[in-house]
């Protein structure tokens, strides 16, 4: 199990910072294409630049670097970040796993990964008072 959670990790640490710099102006131009829709449901996930998605998910092959692949937690571990990108791409699932990543959807410049990575380096949603139950008043 360390494996798939060495996966998880190293994907998320790698979208935190492909997907800031994917908000620069050098590469921006490949990744608006994905912020073009501001109320994304789970079929958005993917929408985007051919070249995004796979850039984005080199951080889940870094640790094959370092370890032989067992199979089965590489499929696992797969099946779950893009599941849990999924529900995050959705409204539908706000009262599972919040609307962080929603948030990005609306403000472009916060919210760029896991909650816990955007508190960690300070990219969070500034104004929070905004944020009531799972729902954004602008």
């Amino acid at each position: 199990m360390i494996i798939l959670f060495l996966h998880i990790l190293g994907y998320d640490l790698w979208f935190y910072l492909s997907h800031i710099l994917l908000h620069t102006k050098y590469l921006w131009k490949y990744h608006k294409i994905h912020h073009e829709i501001i109320h994304p449901k789970f079929t958005d996930t993917y929408t985007g630049h051919f070249l995004e998605g796979p850039f984005q998910s080199l951080g889940f092959l870094l640790p094959l670097v370092f370890y032989r692949v067992d199979l089965l937690q590489f499929i696992i571990g797969l099946l779950l970040v893009n599941i849990r990108g999924m529900m995050r791409h959705d409204d539908r699932t706000v009262w599972l796993i919040g609307n962080h990543h929603l948030l990005h959807h609306i403000y472009f410049n916060c919210n760029y990964g896991e909650f816990w990575l955007d508190n960690l380096f300070g990219t969070s949603i500034q104004n929070k008072n905004k944020v009531q139950k799972g729902i954004l008043y602008v």
